[in-house]
Order: structure tokens, then C-alpha cells, then sequence
């Protein structure tokens, strides 16, 4: 495809983006993020898709943050947000992807104190080196177990990553720590859709597909952060990957199902006051034992 018109086409999916920001619509500023990476597809470009991967962080950040922030709270952060999507609004064909990842690392580090709570805030002194130690043993946790993968129904990549927001939102992180959690995540929506391609209904995957699929990309990460010395050409290259697969199952599947939640069943009075005696009489005949 014509550079230049793929190039134009990027462009409008960022104005759209920000415009769907400043009106408060989130849900649609993520879908116009998944957008620009979708189109970085017709390229092989892979920095055109970076704009859509920081974007529906962006989204997704704001989406939290506007249920749970009062009004002028949420309009503090949102002032925080605008100075990053200005840094955005920007973007050319002579963009560097250096820059990109440090405006993009600085939002990350100014918004933080938004989504942690007052406790949090009055308790947790900033140390970007905790996070930094704690993430290269995650990395190489992930390395040592990356065979929970091959487990039914597990959620693996997702404890590595709740972590890793916990710690980082709390201490603040280095730029080679958003490096780290920026690749988890695209590996994570991109293994969502790899169960869904190579997976059963009962949750099992197809083991030889993940060892081929899956454990590479892993083995590249934890390649990559075990020394101090990150290339950034390596990051853009493995995010890259990442992405193209995971917009590649997107075309094939579409929207992923949603994970079914069951209302929990209210139980009389009576009866959970006699579940609790039991359980609580269960308990002590096997501290007896």
C-alpha cells in the first residue's frame, strides 16, 4: 500500500482518538487505538503502530479512572492525559521512537498518583528501583515457569501483569520497566486470542502450539531484560510481532467472548449462619488433628 496514504490514514485515527478523549468517550477512544494498529497492518512499519498501542493504554486507564475519581479529581488527571495526546498530535513520519516511549513512559509515571488511593499516596514513597528489581524477577519467573502456560484454564500472564501495574503504580518504574510491561501486555492479548485459535471449550491448549507460538516470544523477553543494556530496536521489534498477531486474530475472531461471571446465590439467613457453624466446626476438628 502507498505509504503516504497509509501515513494519512494514521494521522485521522489520531485526531479521532483525541477527539474521542476530549469528549469523555473512552470505550470509542479504544476501539480508534485498536484502529491504528489494525491499519499499521498494511505496512511494515512497525512504528505506526505505536500510537494505537500507547492510545488504548490511554483509554483504558481513563476508563478506570472516570468511576471511581470525583468530578475534580478526574479533571486533574484528565489535564495530565491532554499534555500526553499533545505529545501525540505531533506525530510524523520523522517521529523518533525514542521520544515516543519516553513521553509515553512520563504519562505513565504522572498519572500513577491518580490510580493508586490516598493510603496509598500517604504511605508509598516513590523508588523506581523496586520496580525495577522486582520486574527482572517476574521476567525471570515467567522464563522459569512459562510451562503454566500449557495448564488449563490458566491466567498466567495476567498474574505477571497485575503485579507488575501494582508495584509500578505504586513506586513508579524506570523507562526499561515500561518497556517490560508494555511486551507482557501485547503477549497477553495476544495469547487471549491464541486460546481461542488453538484452545478447547473446557480451557485446554493445544500444547505443541504454545511450545512453537508462544514460548519463543517469552524466551526473547526474558532474553532481553536479563541484561541492563535494552535495545530499543529489540522492544519495537518484539512489540511489533506481538501486535501484527494479535490484530492478524482479530481479523480471524473478532471480538473476544466475554468471560461469563455467575451472580453468587443468596443463601437464607438461617442456612449460611448453619453453613458457617459447620465450616467453622470442619475447621476445628482438622486443627485438632
Amino acid at each position: 500500500m502507498d505509504k503516504n496514504l497509509l501515513f494519512t490514514m494514521i494521522l485521522q485515527d489520531i485526531k479521532a482518538t483525541i477527539k474521542a478523549f476530549e469528549l469523555d468517550n473512552f470505550e470509542l477512544m479504544n476501539i480508534f487505538g485498536n484502529r491504528i494498529m489494525s491499519n499499521a497492518l498494511f505496512s511494515d512499519d512497525g512504528k505506526l503502530a505505536l500510537p494505537g498501542f500507547f492510545l488504548k493504554h490511554v483509554a483504558i486507564i481513563y476508563m478506570r479512572l472516570k468511576t471511581h475519581l470525583s468530578s475534580s479529581k478526574f479533571s486533574d488527571a484528565k489535564k495530565v492525559g491532554e499534555e500526553y495526546l499533545a505529545t501525540l498530535s505531533n506525530f510524523s513520519k520523522e517521529s523518533v521512537e525514542d521520544k515516543l516511549w519516553k513521553d509515553f513512559h512520563e504519562f505513565n509515571n504522572r498519572i500513577r498518583k491518580y490510580i493508586i488511593n490516598e493510603i496509598e499516596v500517604e504511605v508509598y514513597e516513590e523508588d523506581p528501583k523496586i520496580t525495577h528489581n522486582i520486574f527482572k524477577w517476574l521476567i525471570k519467573y515467567l522464563g522459569d515457569k512459562k510451562d503454566v502456560l500449557l495448564r488449563p484454564n490458566n491466567l498466567f500472564l495476567k498474574g505477571i501483569l497485575n503485579e507488575m501495574e501494582r508495584l509500578s503504580n505504586v513506586y513508579g518504574c524506570e523507562l526499561t520497566d515500561t518497556y517490560a510491561i508494555s511486551l507482557l501486555t501485547a503477549l497477553d492479548r495476544y495469547f487471549d486470542y491464541f486460546q481461542i485459535a488453538y484452545g478447547t471449550f473446557t480451557g485446554e491448549v493445544d500444547k505443541d502450539k504454545v511450545k512453537s507460538m508462544v514460548f519463543p516470544y517469552i524466551e526473547k523477553i526474558v532474553e532481553l531484560f536479563s541484561s541492563e543494556d535494552v535495545k530499543l530496536e529489540t522492544v519495537d521489534s518484539i512489540l511489533w510481532e506481538l501486535i501484527r498477531g494479535w490484530r492478524e486474530f482479530f481479523i480471524h475472531y473478532m471480538e473476544l467472548p466475554r468471560r461469563t461471571t455467575e451472580k453468587p446465590i443468596a443463601l437464607p439467613e438461617e442456612y449460611s449462619k448453619k453453613l458457617a457453624e459447620h465450616i467453622a466446626k470442619a475447621l476445628e476438628k482438622e486443627l485438632k488433628l
